[in-house]
């Protein structure tokens, strides 16, 4: 059993100081299972930000919720039930209009950079592949509710979905789907941890799918939402001026993106039409690029 999520679980519930009850409370989701490790990097952001402001703002803690599809995790945040008080998702229009988000790309758009997790007999099946309509020639598999459904759908890409995260590496091993679409941020560890039990998984060595993919920290839309959020957002920034980010970025990062050869993969790239106007593509600071990362 991999303890890591377990360990990051105490970590952040040790935040609890005396006179806890008037502390600002992040409740958070968990891991999905004891092999999920996708978000120890984003919480340690989120956990750092606010150790950097308790002079301002005081006492934090943060707790983890029950577990949660995606889809209610929108819920609860939407409806400002407070069973969670922050969600890690990318953007979409809804969200913009309903919730409260930090527009600051928690990863630096690294999850908008994808290589395929496939089965280890069909490498050379993507050895002569050119264009788009090359790609589009193959299924992908994805999450149920996942917001990366609909921007492949939108792009005209073939998508089958799963209703659980652990059963979609299994779907891929029994042909469900060609593809298991994985960040760059996610692939080594889900492959690492997987490879002895589900034999046959391997990772596609040639080819970088990308699309703007901005992950924010969503905060319910009402007084005490807005206020979780400016504590989040200014600790956040105060980080990326004092180099406290990008610490936390190549820690986690840095091993990924040069284990996976980023840079010198063949790019190729579709539109994300769930991206809006009020995207800060201009803070070039914010923002991942391979071919500049050093």
């Amino acid at each position: 059993m991999d303890i890591r999520p377990l360990l990051l679980a105490a970590l952040l519930t040790s935040s609890r100081v005396p006179g806890a009850e008037k502390a600002m409370t992040y409740i958070y989701h968990p891991p999905e299972s004891s092999l999920d490790v996708r978000y120890l990097y984003h919480w340690e952001i989120l956990r750092t930000a606010l150790e950097k402001t308790q002079a301002k703002w005081g006492a934090f803690r943060m707790l983890p919720s029950e577990r949660m599809t995606e889809s209610r995790q929108r819920f609860e945040i939407e409806h400002a039930t407070g069973k969670l008080t922050v969600m890690y998702l990318s953007t979409t229009p809804e969200f913009e209009r309903q919730l409260v988000p930090v527009r600051i790309p928690v990863d630096k758009n690294l999850g908008g950079y994808c290589v395929f997790l496939i089965r280890q007999g069909d490498k050379q099946r993507f050895a002569n592949v050119k264009s788009l309509d090359d790609l589009r020639r193959f299924t992908y598999g994805l999450g149920l509710g996942w917001i990366d459904v609909d921007i492949l759908k939108s792009n005209g890409f073939k998508v089958v979905t799963g209703s659980n995260y652990d059963g979609l590496f299994e779907m891929l091993l029994k042909k469900r789907f060609d593809i298991f679409l994985r960040a760059a941020t996610e692939v080594l560890d889900e492959y690492g941890q997987r490879r002895r039990k589900l034999h046959g998984l391997a990772i596609e060595d040639g080819i970088l799918f990308y699309y703007p993919l901005p992950m924010y920290f969503w905060f319910p839309k009402n007084a005490q939402g807005r206020r979780l959020a400016a504590r989040a957002e200014e600790g956040m920034r105060m980080m990326i001026d004092d180099g406290t980010y990008d610490a936390i970025f190549d820690k986690y990062q840095r091993k990924k993106i040069e284990t996976l050869r980023l840079k010198d993969r063949r790019i190729f790239k579709i539109r994300n039409p769930l991206v809006g106007p009020e995207t800060p593509f201009a803070e070039k600071r914010l923002w991942f690029d391979p071919q500049t990362y050093k």
